[in-house]
């Protein structure tokens, strides 16, 4: 009766070609029993976008299907029966953009199918968005957070929870049966089996994605919710990349948000992170940095996160000094790849203040690669193959300019 769904994508927008790296789907029947599950990895023949949060590698989708592939095995899981989803519309959108690619349009529509995230706000009023916090309100384990399939299994439980507060059948009973009835295209693909992710993949970070449940739900606009659960996915990792806040104000724009509105959305977004933290017992330096990052992330001001603390903290926060930048001794050429956590001209910066050489191309004397993904198949981290250039990581590349310091993304 119901397919559970959810996603990893490589951006935020489908209208910005970006593409469905892993789905996972979770038939339940009418009861909210778990009847069949499904998952793969796909291979989407671009650069997979922001790892650092779904934390899928190149080398994990180099050999997994393409979308073409599967679409068959998809539609037959999806044909007839309600699609359901936290932040539902985000999941069909990118499905209704894949199978576009292909040529067809499919019966995946969004005033037919069941968002937790909504059902959670009508069943319990004052509830937060986040599928963590939906998940603990009901007593569910979330475990691998930003897996397709654990995300999938934690909203189908979540899902066959809320089904209990309604007698049978439910009052969406007949948007079912206009769903059951709609006709599915033929569609391409093969019996090819589904690749799974390994273990290394993925994984739910502490001290930010905590937080982050905690923010309460914003009823005004109305959009506002379906802006925000977005920018609770970039910033449960603590890490939101340039290309990330780019493809922000682009959904911003397609929600019918306002630059004001959007404005005042992020004034209010830090300032109950930075009560949520204290209320969350006392805020250390590298917490502190976190917060910061994220206010100037969101164009707000690291005074902001002081007024917003000492408020919460009834004047007890103690707004810390801030010291100056360090140097560090002269080092070698480099060339950066690759989505870096922070912008580009941050770390370009951060390469020339430590002594280093930045470059724009790889050359034969370049001393090493920095890559966002070692693995990467940028023309840059080709060209560095070619030449015997090293590749690190940029997780690397902090600890060797910022040896005693906290990691700066």
């Amino acid at each position: 009766m119901y397919a559970v769904i959810d996603t990893e994508t490589t951006g935020l927008l489908p209208s910005h070609r970006h593409r469905v790296i892993e789905i996972a789907v979770v038939l339940l029947d009418a009861r909210g029993q778990v009847e069949h599950e499904w998952v793969t990895l796909l291979n989407p023949q671009r650069d997979l976008g922001p790892q650092h949060i779904h934390g899928i590698l190149t080398a994990d989708v180099l050999a997994a299907p393409e979308f073409s592939d599967i679409a068959r095995q998809l539609g037959q899981l999806l044909a007839g029966r309600m699609v359901v989803g936290h932040n539902v519309e985000f999941d069909l959108g990118f499905l209704r953009a894949e199978f576009a690619r292909l040529g067809v349009a499919v019966p995946l529509i969004t005033e037919r199918s069941m968002c937790t995230m909504a059902l959670a706000e009508y069943l319990h009023p004052g509830s937060k968005r986040t599928l963590g916090a939906c998940c603990a309100a009901a007593g569910i384990p979330l475990e691998g957070w930003h897996s397709a399939l654990a995300d999938t299994r934690a909203t189908a439980q979540l899902f066959a929870h809320y089904l209990g507060a309604f007698a049978s059948p439910p009052p969406w009973q007949w948007a079912y049966e206009e769903v059951r009835r709609l006709p599915w295209p033929e569609l391409p693909g093969t019996d090819v089996a589904p690749t799974v992710r390994p273990v290394h993949a993925g994984g739910r970070h502490g001290w930010m994605s905590r937080l982050v449940d905690q923010l309460p739900r914003v009823p005004e606009p109305p959009q506002a919710d379906s802006y925000l659960v977005l920018l609770d996915t970039l910033l449960a990792n603590r890490e939101i990349t340039a290309a990330d806040a780019d493809q922000l104000v682009q959904v911003a724009t397609e929600l019918g948000l306002t630059r004001p509105q959007v404005d005042h959305l992020h004034r209010c977004y830090v300032s109950e992170l930075a009560a949520a933290s204290w209320a969350a017992g006392s805020v250390t330096p590298d917490q502190r940095s976190d917060l910061d990052q994220v206010a100037l992330m969101l164009g707000q001001r690291v005074t902001d996160v002081d007024e917003a603390l000492v408020g919460a903290s009834d004047g007890r926060y103690v707004v810390p000094d801030r010291p100056g930048a360090r140097g560090f001794p002269p080092g070698s050429t480099l060339v950066f790849t690759g989505d870096m956590v922070e912008p580009r001209e941050v770390w370009w910066d951060r390469a020339v203040a430590a002594g280093f050489v930045p470059q724009e191309a790889v050359r034969p004397d370049t001393t090493f690669l920095v890559a966002a993904d070692v693995d990467s198949l940028s023309v840059k981290a080709r060209m560095a193959r070619e030449f015997g250039v090293p590749i690190i990581s940029a997780d690397d590349f902090r600890r060797l300019i910022l040896p005693d310091h906290r990691k700066a993304g």
